[in-house]
């Protein structure tokens, strides 16, 4: 991993690890991603987004992620990249709610990890400059240059 790379890596771990509620979080990123992308309407990012409003229903999350995990496989490379990223990012906050949930087996712990660097791939996509400051904000900031 090059210094950039593993510079960005230790910021997403940091800027999960800070959240109070990591998973209504998620939910919010995982929302403002989908809106800046035109793809609210994703029955996919549907199902996350109620999913993650219902801290009851988190017990269903491991069926939603494997639902977006099959269709990522089944549609494989005719998805357009900034849409398979948040359908990567919707499977994160799936594995999230199901950890949380307590039923088992549970997903690595360190998938939320993964949100800030997805989030800012997307963003060096969007080409306008409110799209990425929307981007930057519902994520809480963008890491530190060197």
């Amino acid at each position: 991993m090059d210094k950039g790379s593993e510079r960005v890596s230790s910021w997403g771990r940091f800027l999960y690890e800070r959240q109070r509620d990591p998973i209504l979080w998620a939910g919010g990123v995982l929302q403002g991603v989908a809106d800046v992308l035109g793809l609210d309407g994703s029955p996919h990012i549907q199902s996350v987004l109620r999913l993650v409003s219902e801290r009851s229903e988190w017990w269903g999350a491991r069926a939603i992620f494997d639902q977006i995990r099959q269709y990522r496989l089944n549609e494989g490379n005719s998805l357009a990249i900034g849409e398979d990223q948040l359908l990567r990012l919707a499977e994160i906050v799936a594995k999230l709610a199901h950890n949380a949930s307590g039923e088992t087996p549970l997903f690595d712990r360190e998938a939320g990890w993964q949100i800030g660097p997805i989030v800012y791939r997307i963003a060096s996509e969007v080409p306008e400059v409110a799209h990425r400051a929307l981007l930057a904000s519902v994520l809480g900031g963008w890491p530190v240059e060197e």
